[in-house]
């Protein structure tokens, strides 16, 4: 059974200073006025972050765990969108950035912990370190590529072809979430990635 790790708060904080410095040149004054802008939760294993159709008031940088990003359609069914993993971002932007009641449902797979964010604190630390305009600009350019390219495949490719570019992506991920979670992120039944995953073992 997954248990939190016990790190001090300035060390779960540490990891998203570490994370910027990586793509943006930090001095120490601007990483201390950065500290105390994120918040630290918690989120035990199966409960959400926030779900569909309620108020999205948080942007978030996964420091542990591993989430789900789903929306549920018209009839029930849920469809992944995508995971969640260390050093990943995980939101719903325009409801973050509209005031919106969210379009997805983010979950925790096993217990998570996040640092948080609301609109009005992330303006406020845009304007204490202006630098991070670029940093935030860096990471929303990511993932609209890696929104575009996960739209391609979705159009272009077959199931085998978007099974192994998730298996290439996020290695160790079928030991992290269910098979039946990985089928709807695919676009296919659970037993139909039985059936697939068999045939690519015998190619």
């Amino acid at each position: 059974m997954a248990t939190f790790i016990p790190m001090e708060d300035e060390v779960l904080k540490q990891r998203l200073i570490d994370y910027m410095s990586q793509r943006i040149a930090l001095s120490e004054e601007e990483q201390e006025r950065i500290l105390p802008f994120y918040t630290i939760k918690r989120i035990p294993k199966k409960e959400h972050l926030f779900e569909q159709g309620a108020p999205c008031v948080v942007e978030c940088f996964v420091v542990s765990g591993t989430m789900r990003v789903y929306y549920t359609d018209t009839k029930g069914l849920e469809h992944v969108l995508n995971f969640a993993f260390p050093d990943w971002w995980v939101g719903d932007m325009a409801a973050f950035l509209n005031g919106e009641p969210s379009s997805l449902s983010i979950q925790a797979l096993e217990d998570a912990i996040v640092l948080q964010i609301n609109p009005e604190q992330k303006e406020a630390l845009l304007q204490a370190v202006p630098k991070l305009e670029r940093f935030f600009r860096i990471i929303i350019q990511k993932h609209l590529s890696a929104f575009q390219k996960r739209f391609l495949l979705t159009v272009s490719a077959s199931a085998a072809d978007r099974y192994r570019e998730l298996i290439q992506r996020s290695p160790g991920i079928e030991q992290l979430v269910p098979q039946h979670q990985i089928a709807s992120y695919l676009g296919i039944l659970p037993e139909s990635l039985s059936r697939m995953k068999k045939q690519i073992l015998k190619t």
